[in-house]
């Protein structure tokens, strides 16, 4: 029994070196640009930015950091299936790309998942406990996206009003 649970064990660590050895980087990966800023043209505080920078650009943005187990299958189809749903939802690299509606939808929707607890996903803060939002943290997210909304809804262009 024990020779096979020795086999077993060498078989199973030898799959997992050939699968991060031969495992190529997903086009999701190859997509990541360190270079390009999230909520481009939004106004966030230098705060709240820091805030959706920790805990929402990791899935939401091309500025995503692939965890080294991110190329061990089957891993590396969750992240991926995961990260591509994220930025299906919302791509912050992507905000100057949004018209003025979309942003509105979209800052409606961070409000909500965040006050209610629902982002960042339990699954992601369990390995990522940085991610994780403090009620404080959670209420200063929510504050900025009624004041952003409030902003695009009472200009055209998506900037605040001149004076």
């Amino acid at each position: 029994m024990k020779k096979l649970i020795a086999c077993f064990a060498v078989i199973l660590a030898m799959w997992m070196l050939t699968s991060i050895l031969i495992r190529p980087a997903s086009a999701l990966q190859q997509q990541a640009d360190a270079s390009v800023p999230v909520l481009s043209d939004a106004h966030a505080e230098p705060d709240v930015l820091s805030l959706i920078e920790r805990s929402c650009q990791n899935c939401h943005s091309l500025k995503t950091d692939w965890p080294l187990y991110g190329r061990i299958f089957p891993f590396s189809l969750l992240i991926q299936h995961d990260v591509q749903q994220a930025r299906s939802h919302m791509n912050l690299s992507q905000w100057d790309r949004y018209d003025d509606s979309e942003k509105s939808r979209i800052l409606a929707e961070i409000g909500s998942v965040v006050r209610n607890r629902i982002m960042p996903p339990r699954r992601y803060t369990l390995l990522h406990p940085d991610a994780r939002l403090s009620p404080d943290e959670a209420n200063r997210i929510y504050r900025w996206t009624q004041t952003e909304r409030k902003m695009l809804n009472h200009s055209g262009a998506g900037h605040p009003a001149s004076e």
